[in-house]
């Protein structure tokens, strides 16, 4: 299971009984033999700080990478890259220490509390959606109006950072900790760039925000 973005996040509402039911995700789920889970994301760690967990030891030990024809003899490392610095280490076991459970879970009653505000703002806005049942971290946008491209674009020229993707169309905000602070004038922007749009049928979008659109 890819969980890197969301992993501890989900992990604490999951425990608080946060959010939408959702399908298993952990060990408890059958055929599940692996969770990577990004401790640089929501654990609040520095970049470059990343856990995968095994289900047993046996497939622990088939991630050892042993090389027998270099010039050093046998060299075996625990990731197909090698060697790594231990510091990354010492700061997130360090960084989670500080935050500890207590930390965390106030952590993922101020996100979900955000998450569910900024889903209840894109609901107000006249020609746009929340494009499915989101659990936790990002909030992704349709519209079956609009070309959800032009209304990233218009964020974009406003500061907003949207990231956009296919199949469907849809642009997406990746729920932070500051977010509570800013929903008012994100709502304002978001529903001033679809009044853009309503006036402007023609707009095309620029920017990176371009990119997905012009495929």
């Amino acid at each position: 299971v890819d969980n890197c973005l969301g992993g501890i996040l989900l992990s604490y509402q999951d425990r608080l009984g946060l959010g939408p039911a959702h399908q298993e995700w952990t060990f408890r789920a059958p055929g599940v033999t692996s969770i990577s889970v990004d401790i640089h994301k929501y654990g609040n760690a520095s970049k470059g700080s990343s856990v995968v967990v095994f289900r047993d030891q046996g497939l622990r030990r088939m991630t050892y990478l042993p090389v027998m024809d270099g010039c050093e003899g046998l060299y075996v490392t625990s990731t197909i890259q090698g060697a790594r610095s231990g510091a990354n280490i010492a700061q997130a076991w360090a960084t989670m220490l500080f935050h500890g459970d207590a930390g965390y879970e106030d952590m993922a009653r101020t996100m979900h509390a955000h998450h569910t505000a900024y889903q209840h703002a894109v609901q107000t806005v006249p020609g746009l959606r929340v494009l499915c049942t989101c659990h936790a971290s990002i909030v992704p946008i349709a519209s079956d109006k609009h070309n959800i491209y032009a209304v990233a674009s218009l964020m974009e020229e406003k500061g907003w950072n949207l990231f956009t993707g296919q199949t469907p169309p849809v642009m997406s905000v990746c729920i932070g900790e500051r977010h509570g602070e800013i929903l008012k004038v994100f709502t304002e922007d978001l529903r001033a760039a679809v009044q853009h749009l309503e006036k402007n049928p023609g707009y095309r979008p620029e920017g990176t925000a371009a990119v997905y659109g012009a495929m």
